[in-house]
């Protein structure tokens, strides 16, 4: 007997989709939003329940004890080395298959690209170029993916899609971005790896993009149309994103716009706009229409809200036009997931085949791999007069918060300290004398004249009369006042007991509340330095030195944004010291008993060399929900390094271990500071890796990949809404890197170190670079260069290929330079020439047309240059010229602007939105000045202009003169027309308005003014 098709591996995985579809009811199809179930179709074969089960694979195969721990991917990023990205990708998703035999879905890569150093999760991203980050994820995906064409090692969804670089309020806010910003930067790092074929799905962005939600945007069918072939891509929503459908996503939320009513839901707003008012079981039924429409796959978030049903209901009711073929749409999705993971063809599929394996870590080749990963990561920053490596003989004094701990993020695996050795460990492994301080401060309180001690039940009480042993804790400084305590006599940390312990696993019900019994207090139980994966932490505390010998504690687990205020202490009647929340509490009197920096200088004078480990804690200041409230290093961690390196002048090694870039400016020209060596939270090789590194078993070779700047004063500045603790002067919505100069690609800052910035133990010189003279824009070439090594230590090189057009249509408004290519050139020996090949693609070099609304790589003069600094060469690329631009007929502004300043994009209709005809986004401006301009506009003959526009209802703007003025060639450029802005009852509420043009003529830049924040366009004409 034949079997069916859908159980022929040899068949197309189209047709055995349709095949199975073809057996199964409309209602065993609705039941399949969410997973399938066990379902037995219409021939009797009974089809396995197959579910979304993932683990998370950022830099290993889940937050698992068992599995490897691999750098933190922007420490990867620094490796600049695509086959060792692919072959982590294939390792973790061997264990994935292994240890967990029913799970086939890996979260991850993260192809977010990390335009703000100020990024809450900076460290999941690879770097702040698009062409890096794309091909890193590209090559990671393909080793989780795996090479088979048909069948998967693990079915990869990568986060998180799109433009989500920012923490606070991340569910209900904006990403504001103009269209070739979005085109030519923000989408290119996820299209690579989905053109490419080595990403199967995609989890949506909590964030809204230009006020559209990611969970609904009309990218999803960009994706599907043109990016992958048969529209196959499977699309899930972020934790609790079908919740902020249903509640926060209707009205905008960020520095520019903030609704006064608080939670809208999408839906609410939607049946608005048709003149309707819906209730909250509708709403729910409505968001599952609306991700019917959208192509969502996976009808679930995490949450309890009903989706299923809610989505059968809109169907059964045709709401907003959707029908059984949506839900097809979603069941084939999932369908072509079971298939492609194998899961009905047995040993046909290879990775089937992967034996079962509860302790994978134990491989000796992702043991080996880890240890490679580690050392291709780090980043020489500074070697003055050669001063690393050090003699395996010299006598270290390895100093600082960091030198006794490896810490993990909130996506490492669960390894014990045992498997994860700390840098103190190896570095007293491997060197022949090694003495140790943390350079953390220790200090005594008091409170009502007693000093605080720690009691037998582990709660902090002011109940000694003097300050001995059991009276001093250790101060950990993790910079903007976020501070851990380690009691120095228990070795265990303070900490607010907030999670309720007496009901089974902790919980945060208490966090206003009672804790077991009793109020939240103030305890020391624990010797465990939180990390990892610990969603709240409770033992960061702010703290603050008042300058007359008191200190105040408040803001457990970050700070609170309640209008009540942040936790702080009081003293009770037995001496404990309760939390309550409020905008006072007790201040503490505090003796410095000893100090850190000093003592720790004083051990290192006593050296042959000083080491100082100093940097970040992963799950403080910097993480899931919470944005970086600046660059600098922890003060005392800065005076650390000061004191060391003049007690040690010429022989002090500073190490920062980072997630993210540190502004060290004052380090990096600190003459005494010898040398600098970056590296991120690295995982379980780290500290083997950097004692091989400071002792010269190899050199260092990465390169950084975001740019260390010296302060802030380049990021682009808030608007007139900003919250205390958290990022008060930076617009982190601002995601549009052309205007707002961001990147090596457009900032004009001056950087501490700049993007690729990398030293060695070595020195290469670079030949000429060899390119040819012309070449056609849709095919690739090769760029070759003599990289020969004159020093003394064999070492990898990793070679950069920069790009840039001697004059673009667009004027300046394109990178100075831009990445064209990379390779890791690896083991080049003292003496080699080493002929180094750069694939070239130059579509890679496009720009966004907005004439034809396409990528077009331009023609004309590219300069090429190798390295930073090195060889030259330009190749004449031929491709396409941009048109001039006629605006006769109407258009979005959006659509069709190239130039911005002091913009803001929302969307213009959520009923348009679900059209899907394009023009979904207005232009408005952010304040008096802020101006939208289009390139090579055709006026000539124009004798009125036509625009659409609104204005706002929110009280941050003065529309006393809302006047948009029409100027041509630059913003102060000839007047042509104003146009007077009438008022409306919001941004969304569109009216025409229209002015006479004088003396508009020729070809030339069109520059739309506005005199006030707060107007938004959405589109033009200019008549004739």
């Amino acid at each position: 007997m034949t079997a069916p098709v859908y159980l022929d591996p040899t068949r197309p995985v189209a047709e055995r989709v349709e095949a199975i579809l073809a057996l199964m009811s409309d209602e065993q199809k609705l039941a399949c939003l969410n997973g399938v179930p066990e379902t037995v179709l219409a021939d009797g074969f009974t089809l396995p329940a197959h579910s979304n089960a993932f683990n998370e694979v950022l830099h290993s195969s889940g937050k698992k004890p068992d599995a490897t721990f691999f750098p933190q991917a922007i420490g990867l990023g620094a490796t600049w080395d695509t086959e060792l990205m692919e072959a982590v990708g294939a390792a973790v998703a061997h264990e994935v298959r292994a240890r967990d035999t029913d799970v086939f879905a890996s979260f991850g890569p993260v192809a977010d690209i990390r335009s703000n150093p100020l990024a809450g999760r900076f460290e999941e991203g690879f770097g702040e170029d698009p062409l890096h980050v794309g091909a890193m994820t590209t090559a990671y995906a393909w080793g989780l993916r795996g090479r088979h064409p048909v069948y998967v090692k693990t079915f990869t969804q990568m986060k998180h899609f799109l433009g989500y670089n920012h923490e606070w309020h991340r569910s209900q806010s904006s990403s504001s971005m103009g269209a070739r910003a979005y085109h030519e930067y923000q989408v290119v790092p996820y299209r690579m790896p989905v053109e490419a074929g080595a990403v199967m799905g995609a989890m949506t962005a909590y964030n809204n993009v230009n006020g559209v939600p990611s969970i609904i945007s009309p990218i999803m069918d960009t994706l599907r149309e043109e990016w992958v072939d048969d529209r196959e891509f499977f699309f899930l929503p972020d934790g609790w994103d079908g919740v902020n459908l249903h509640t926060t996503k209707g009205q905008p939320w960020d520095t520019w716009e903030v609704d006064p009513r608080g939670d809208v839901p999408y839906p609410t707003a939607l049946a608005a706009e048709e003149g309707r008012a819906i209730d909250a079981d509708e709403n729910g039924v409505y968001a599952s229409a609306l991700m019917l429409l959208a192509g969502v796959s996976h009808f679930a978030d995490g949450s309890e809200l009903p989706f299923l049903p809610n989505a059968a209901e809109a169907v059964r009711r045709g709401v907003l036009g959707v029908n059984m073929s949506h839900v097809d749409r979603t069941v084939r999705d999932w369908l072509r997931f079971l298939l492609r993971t194998g899961k009905l063809d047995g040993d046909a599929c290879e990775y089937n085949l992967v034996p079962a394996d509860p302790h994978p870590q134990d491989r000796p080749e992702h043991i080996a791999l880890a240890h490679q990963a580690a050392r291709e990561q780090f980043v020489l920053l500074k070697n003055e007069r050669t001063a690393l490596p050090l003699p395996d003989t010299a006598s270290l004094a390895v100093v600082g918060p960091l030198a006794g701990i490896n810490l993990r993020d909130f996506y490492s695996p669960t390894v014990p300290a045992d498997r994860r050795p700390a840098p103190l460990e190896a570095l007293r492994d491997r060197f022949g004398t090694v003495t140790h301080h943390s350079g953390n401060d220790t200090v005594a309180w008091q409170a009502d004249g007693k000093y605080l001690t720690v009691a037998a039940d582990g709660a902090l009480r002011a109940t000694a009369d003097q300050a001995g042993g059991t009276e001093t804790f250790e101060v950990w400084d993790w910079a903007h006042d976020q501070h851990m305590f380690r009691h120095n006599a228990t070795g265990k940390f303070v900490q607010a007991n907030l999670l309720k312990r007496d009901d089974g696993p902790a919980t945060f019900e208490n966090q206003a509340g009672a804790s077991g019994g009793g109020g939240p207090i103030l305890e020391a139980v624990t010797t465990e330095m939180e990390d990892g994966d610990a969603w709240f932490t409770h033992q960061n505390l702010h703290y603050r030195r008042l300058g007359d010998g008191n200190v105040e504690l408040f803001g457990v687990n970050h700070v609170s944004a309640e209008a009540d205020g942040p936790y702080r202490p009081r003293l009770a009647d037995d001496g404990s010291l309760p939390l309550a929340k409020g905008d006072e509490g007790l201040l503490l009197t505090e003796t410095l008993v000893e100090d850190g920096p000093a003592a720790a200088a004083a051990v290192a004078a006593e050296a042959d060399w000083a080491v100082v480990l100093v940097g970040n804690h992963p799950m403080v200041n910097a993480r899931e929900c919470f944005d970086r409230p600046g660059l600098d290093l922890a003060p005392r961690q800065a005076d650390l390094v000061r004191a060391v390196a003049a007690a040690k002048p010429g022989r002090t090694i500073v190490v920062v271990v980072s997630a993210y870039p540190l502004a060290i400016g004052d380090i990096a020209a600190d003459p005494n500071v010898a040398a600098i060596l970056y590296t991120s939270h690295a995982g379980q090789a780290l500290a083997p890796a950097l004692a091989e590194a400071l002792a010269g078993d190899f050199s260092p070779a990465g390169r950084l990949t975001s740019t260390w700047l010296a302060d802030t004063s380049s990021l682009p500045k808030a608007g007139p809404r900003a919250e205390a603790f958290r990022v008060s002067d930076i617009d982190m919505l601002e995601y549009d890197v052309i205007s707002a100069g961001l990147t090596y690609q457009y900032s004009k800052a001056e950087p501490v170190f700049a993007f690729g910035h990398g030293l060695s133990y070595t020195e290469f010189t670079y030949g000429a670079l060899e390119v040819p003279a012309e070449a056609e824009a849709d095919t690739p070439f090769t760029a070759a260069v003599n990289v020969t090594n004159t020093g003394e230590r064999t070492s990898d090189e990793v070679v950069l290929l920069f790009a840039a057009i001697a004059e673009s249509a667009y004027g300046d408004r394109v990178p100075a330079r831009r990445l064209a290519g990379f390779t890791r050139a690896k083991d080049i020996a003292p003496g080699e020439t080493r002929r180094v090949e750069i694939p070239v693609d130059p579509r890679h070099l496009f720009v966004w047309d907005v004439v034809s609304g396409k990528r077009i790589v331009e023609t004309g003069d590219y300069r090429f240059t190798a390295g930073l600094a090195g060889p030259q060469a330009e190749v004449r690329i031929e491709g396409e010229a941009i048109a001039a631009l006629d605006l006769s007929e109407t258009a979005n502004v959006w659509e069709k602007a190239t130039i911005a300043e002091g913009l803001t994009y929302w969307e213009v209709s959520k009923l348009h939105t679900l059209k899907r005809e394009g023009g979904y986004h207005s232009t408005g401006s952010r304040r008096p000045g802020s101006h939208v301009g289009f390139t090579k506009a055709v006026l000539d003959g124009a004798t009125e202009i036509h625009l659409r526009t609104a204005t706002t209802t929110a009280d941050w703007t003065d529309l006393a003169d809302p006047v948009i003025e029409v100027r041509a060639g630059s913003a102060d450029g000839p007047l042509l027309a104003e146009v007077e802005v009438p008022k409306t009852a919001g941004f969304q509420s569109f009216t025409d308005v229209s002015a006479p043009l004088a003396n508009a003529e020729g070809v030339q830049d069109l520059y739309l003014v506005f005199r006030t924040g707060g107007i938004y366009i959405d589109t033009i004409r200019l008549a004739r």
